[in-house]
């Protein structure tokens, strides 16, 4: 007697499905797992630099409530616009420079927030005429305030297609 063979498809196509599904499920949770740890490194990384940045805005700011007495001196001890800001050059501190422009006495500084990035401070002074005309009480007028990158950046775009 002949013993009948059933083709391979008949292994059940319920078994097939299941263990189709089993790999689907299989790689869409390594996919997942993967996107997670990049998320969370990701976040770490935002986190250290959020930290980094606000201790070095809260530096910028303790400078320039340091610059703002420097001003505030001067703005009493002046007679007149020259020897307001003759003042207030001699009385900045070290990590502050001084440049005349058009007039106007421009103050600038820089506060590092990491190895590559600095926060960048510029400062217009206004003079005493202008103060008074106002009325507002503002010594000073901030240009700008902003991060920079202190470092260039070297980026590594080779392709290594032949070893």
């Amino acid at each position: 007697m002949k013993k009948k063979s059933f083709p391979i498809t008949n292994i059940g196509t319920i078994s097939l499905m299941m263990i189709f599904i089993v790999l689907c499920m299989v790689t869409f949770a390594a996919l997942s797992l993967s996107s997670a740890v990049s998320d969370s490194r990701s976040g770490q990384k935002m986190s250290v630099h959020t930290e980094e940045y606000y201790a070095a805005s809260n530096q910028a700011e303790e400078i320039l409530a340091e610059l703002d007495g420097v001003f505030s001196e001067a703005y009493r001890k002046a007679q007149d616009r020259g020897e307001y800001f003759s003042l207030v050059s001699e009385g900045m501190p070290d990590t502050a420079t001084v440049e005349e422009k058009e007039g106007l006495l421009e103050v600038g500084y820089q506060v590092d927030v990491n190895d590559s990035q600095a926060i960048q401070v510029q400062l217009a002074v206004l003079p005493p005429q202008q103060v008074q005309e106002e009325g507002a009480g503002a010594l000073y007028k901030i240009l700008s305030w902003q991060e920079i990158q202190t470092t260039d950046w070297e980026g590594d775009n080779t392709l290594k297609l032949i070893r």
